[in-house]
């Protein structure tokens, strides 16, 4: 007997092997990718990105937020980034509003 969740459960043991295995192969098949190959990737270039508020968290020098680009090369990139210009508005109510993101070098400001 296992005992998960405190509900307990019988397992034949043919069929625990064939679960197993199974898994196994699974594994051994199914590769993801890193999440942090994305962080080797060159910055955005210059210019304008159509974008949503993914989340908006207050912080002590602005709101964080991410963003998804929506249309070009970048699209479904998510940009991670601190507003100081948003301070006075309700982190939760940018949730879901389209913004445009503008590059200029190393500065990223966000338009809505």
């Amino acid at each position: 007997m296992r005992t998960k969740s405190s509900a307990k459960v019988k397992h034949c043991q043919r069929r625990e092997r064939a679960i197993h295995h199974c898994s196994r192969d699974t594994c051994k098949t199914f590769s993801m990718p890193d999440e942090r190959d994305d962080a080797l990737e060159p910055a955005l270039a210059d210019g304008r990105y159509d974008a949503f508020i993914l989340s908006a968290e207050e912080r002590d020098n602005g709101i964080a937020l991410s963003c998804a680009i929506t249309i070009g090369p970048h699209r479904g990139d998510v940009v991670d980034l601190v507003s100081t210009t948003l301070t006075t508005r309700d982190p939760f109510a940018l949730v879901g509003l389209p913004c445009t993101l503008v590059v200029d070098g190393n500065t990223i400001r966000l338009e809505n």
